[in-house]
């Protein structure tokens, strides 16, 4: 059994395509990612958070490190190891992770850190959407503003929309911190892959040559139950029956076609909301001067991120 800690973090943001990115990564043959995503060990070490509402981090939160650990137990001996967790970029805890990564990653100078981050108000609304399948009820308008009492009420970070979408102060501890800091923007992601995922590659220092053949589908796509009876028919449908007659034809068929028919039911039950452009107008100005720094940090032209 290895018991080794990651050779590079996937940091965030929240709904920039670190689900994608890490299901890319991941078909390299000389890249081990765990299969359950969002570990937050760096950013809950020994510190577990006592949120109120439901747990929606992740479907984990590992806050020991020998239940870290035992997620890279299976890598193969000569594997590039990583992880990835949005909840290091989030700006009241990445301070407490870059402490947490010096205080147990024993070659933490080494590490390489991968980041990706989309256009502010789109993060936010994407996820707002995806918390509408649990507790979120406001407008988006309001819900944005909700955080200071909801927070008060111990409800998970998960709701704090606006905060998840500063990335300044973050990627600019992270880059004044380590040795190896990549930064991409969602736009690399939907635009050019096949780059991102080569650069990537070789950053990490392995063949660079491969192709995941995943590569442009798309992992944890954000949408809205169009009611609660369709979002309980879609939950019943993916985890509430213990014997599902489909699932032996299911298994004769492609992963392609299956994808198609996952598509499909998913597009009967839910809808995706559109981004009201008044409200869009008005939270670019909460985010303009954010983006200023953060395009000269990052030497990124991020102008139309403000158009």
């Amino acid at each position: 059994m290895r018991q080794q800690l990651p050779d590079f973090l996937i940091v965030g943001a929240a709904k920039s395509g670190t689900t994608s990115l890490a299901n890319y990564l991941s078909e390299h043959p000389n890249i081990f990612i765990p299969n359950v995503k969002e570990l937050h060990f760096f950013a809950f070490a020994n510190d577990s958070p006592k949120f109120s509402t439901p747990h929606i981090l992740g479907p984990v939160l590992i806050t020991t490190l020998s239940e870290y650990l035992s997620f890279f137990s299976s890598a193969p001996i000569n594997a590039v190891l990583g992880e990835a967790s949005v909840s290091y970029l989030y700006q009241r805890l990445y301070k407490r992770v870059i402490s947490n990564i010096k205080k147990y990653h024993s070659r933490w100078k080494e590490i390489k850190i991968i980041i990706i981050l989309r256009e502010p108000v789109e993060r936010a609304f994407s996820h707002y959407v995806t918390r509408l399948n649990d507790l979120e009820r406001l407008p988006f308008k309001e819900a944005v503003w909700a955080w200071q009492e909801r927070e008060k009420k111990g409800w998970t970070i998960a709701y704090d929309y606006l905060g998840l979408s500063f990335y300044y102060e973050p990627v600019k501890a992270y880059v004044e911190t380590f040795d190896y800091v990549k930064v991409y923007l969602y736009e690399d992601l939907q635009e050019r892959p096949l780059w991102l995922v080569k650069d990537i590659f070789k950053f990490l220092e392995v063949d660079s040559d491969f192709i995941p053949q995943n590569l442009g589908k798309k992992y944890n796509v954000s949408f809205a139950n169009k009611s609660d009876l369709h979002h309980m028919l879609y939950k019943l449908y993916c985890t509430g029956i213990k014997y599902n007659p489909l699932k032996p034809a299911m298994k004769r068929i492609s992963e392609q076609t299956k994808e198609k028919i996952h598509m499909w039911i998913k597009k009967q039950l839910f809808v995706k909301p559109q981004l009201d452009k008044e409200v869009r107008e008005s939270l670019k100005e909460v985010f303009r001067e954010d983006i200023l720094k953060l395009q000269d940090l990052i030497k990124r032209d991020l102008s139309h991120w403000l158009k």
